[in-house]
């Protein structure tokens, strides 16, 4: 009983955070789509859909973006469903918020970094125990601009997901995710 009172009490918690994160998003349209697929060694397949703003605004000093070599900040909101490859019935979904930040390193290619947080609607799948439904969503990556026009970017890059042993086990999930990024 215990146990799933905690568990109410940081998903309501986990709600909330994200409300407020959202909240410093500006009203405007969601300016980037992005679809991903992932796959971790644990066996699970996963789907993710997002939208990205990159007129967001930056929530640090600019003397500290100066200092990490003058990132682009955006905000990211997405859907995850990840998938037991060896069960099918067994299923874990998500809604992530996340600022990124993106660096060019040659004309049109990227590394993009994050912190964000997840909130999961099981604690459990495969032989992963995540403990509780909040997470907190780690990631980097490389993205490449596949033409200039459009836009349209190709990106592949590693997520983590853990609650930082807020309460154990803490078993956290790996991916590699590969995304499909589409400015509209």
């Amino acid at each position: 009983m215990h146990l799933q009172n905690s568990q109410r009490f940081t998903g309501v918690v986990a709600v909330l955070g994200m409300v407020l994160a959202a909240s410093f998003v500006p009203a405007a349209k969601a300016d980037e789509v992005h679809v991903a697929a992932s796959y971790s060694a644990e066996h699970l397949n996963g789907l993710r859909v997002g939208f990205r703003w990159t007129d967001g605004p930056s929530i640090v000093p600019k003397s500290w973006l100066t200092a990490i070599g003058n990132p682009r900040i955006h905000w990211e909101a997405a859907v995850n469903t990840l998938v037991n490859s060896g069960n099918s019935s067994e299923r874990i979904n998500a809604l992530s918020f996340s600022p990124v930040l993106q660096w060019a390193l040659a004309p049109r290619l990227f590394l993009e970094a994050g912190i964000g947080v997840s909130l999961f609607d099981e604690t459990r799948i495969s032989e992963r125990e995540l403990a509780i439904s909040f997470q907190f969503e780690d990631r980097i990556g490389i993205s490449w601009e596949l033409d200039t026009i459009s836009g349209s970017r190709l990106s592949f890059g590693y997520a983590h997901y853990s609650q930082a042993d807020i309460q154990r086990p803490n078993d956290g999930l790996d991916l590699w995710v590969l995304s499909w990024h589409q400015p509209f």
